[in-house]
């Protein structure tokens, strides 16, 4: 049986991008995720206390390397690699109204926190949360308990273990 010039070209080019995903299963495989918290941070390795070596934004695009247990090795846009946390990132692509609102937040934030300078937080609640307090009725004595716990500052060591015995964060099974 003879077989068609035109035929060779296709079934080449078929042959070549099945053996290719074969050889280079990474390339053929690329998976594509997207940050889903508000607040995402890419790790030197698999734990919560690695070192942090970018933060990362609502809706940033990363591409997947490889996965290990609830970590997942990605590199950003800007080519960083590193791990994350598989409950930060989703891979369905945040719409453009989540991004609109995210934005709308962010904003609001930036016109609110011009206001109080950074000492005001170690003085307690700042003016806009001094002014909720009292028009809400919340007593002195609340409002002091708050100021407590924000000045409440706890080790890295400290949340570990938290996360371990709690079985949270990587530690969820």
């Amino acid at each position: 049986m003879r077989c068609s010039r035109s035929l060779i070209y296709p079934v080449t080019l078929l042959t070549g991008l099945l053996i290719g995903g074969w050889l280079w299963p990474d390339i053929a495989s690329a998976e594509t995720m997207y940050v889903r918290a508000k607040t995402a941070q890419l790790r030197a390795g698999k734990t919560s206390l690695d070192k942090v070596t970018a933060d990362l934004r609502y809706g940033d695009e990363l591409e997947v390397l490889r996965k290990d247990g609830s970590w997942v090795e990605v590199k950003t846009g800007a080519g960083q690699r590193g791990w994350i946390f598989s409950n930060k990132i989703s891979s369905t692509k945040p719409s453009a109204s989540d991004s609109e609102l995210a934005s709308l937040g962010k904003s609001y934030r930036q016109k609110d926190a011009s206001t109080v300078t950074a000492s005001a937080g170690s003085r307690g609640l700042d003016k806009v949360s001094e002014g909720y307090a009292k028009q809400a009725g919340i007593s002195k004595d609340v409002q002091d308990a708050v100021d407590r716990m924000a000045a409440y500052r706890i080790s890295d060591q400290e949340v570990e273990e938290f996360l371990r015995k709690g079985r949270l964060g990587e530690y969820a099974q």
